[in-house]
């Protein structure tokens, strides 16, 4: 627990200032931007409101966290490591606290921005729904929108948590900070237009952040394993590759 927390404190500033200006950024466009728009249900403009974190949220929970463990390896401070605690111990301990701070990063501005949108922003006439409406679990999402919150904010950070440690994997290998640092978000645009190419769109990692991107009949249980499971296989021929083509270890830059 005394490592756990040593490392936490070691990013907790650039977490916390990420966390901080996410969630103001959140609750503001939360309040505001619905104006605009027709509105069905009350969580509509939360909607709205955090739909850029769709597509930037791999930059949120690399930039703040990785960039401290690619400094380390750099100046060797990994191997000054060896003799107090073991190499697999310490890089899981390392590798809890980013989890943490990854959660938290996405975890926060979108459930306080939740909050916000269903208690807090100006009250708007709702609209009756449309023909052919449709949306993920609308039940929950018209009956019980805090709970509908919650646990989608609770998915998004889990999700945050996997592209943190795909990031996590190039900074234990990799040598060039800006490959590091954008390699996550690089991917997810990547992998975003290879399924769409190929008329998939429901495969895409950026589905199972955001179900709510596709129709409710076009998301399925695959819609959310596919996409966090292709990047798990990813990150595992990352180090693969590093390991056995590069011939690189993590102890030695």
């Amino acid at each position: 627990m005394r490592n756990f927390i040593l490392e936490g404190k070691k990013i907790a500033k650039p977490v916390l200032v990420t966390t901080v200006l996410l969630t103001l950024l959140t609750c503001i466009l939360s309040c505001t931007l619905y104006r605009e728009y027709t509105l069905h249900f009350e969580l509509d403009p939360w909607e709205i409101g955090t739909e850029f974190l769709s597509l930037l949220f791999p930059l949120f929970v690399t930039i703040p966290i990785c960039w401290q463990l690619y400094y380390e390896r750099r100046d060797r401070f990994l191997t000054y490591t060896l003799p107090r605690i073991g190499k697999g111990r310490y890089l899981v301990t390392k590798w809890c606290a980013c989890a943490v701070s990854a959660f938290l990063i996405m975890m926060v501005p979108y459930f306080v921005s939740a909050l916000f949108a269903l208690y807090v922003r100006a009250p708007q006439a709702l609209w009756p729904l449309p023909v052919g409406y449709s949306h993920v679990f609308l039940d929950l999402y018209a009956k019980a929108p805090v709970l509908y919150a919650l646990a989608l904010s609770a998915w998004k950070g889990l999700l945050g948590v996997l592209t943190m440690t795909f990031g996590f994997v190039l900074a234990l290998y990799g040598g060039n900070i800006f490959v590091i640092l954008t390699g996550p978000f690089i991917y997810v645009i990547l992998e975003n237009f290879f399924w769409a190419i190929l008329g998939m769109p429901g495969l895409r990692f950026v589905t199972a952040f955001e179900p709510t991107s596709m129709s409710a009949e076009a998301v399925h249980a695959g819609s959310f394993i596919a996409g966090p499971a292709l990047m798990c296989v990813v990150m595992g021929l990352a180090a693969f590759f590093f390991q056995k083509g590069k011939k690189r270890s993590i102890y030695q830059v």
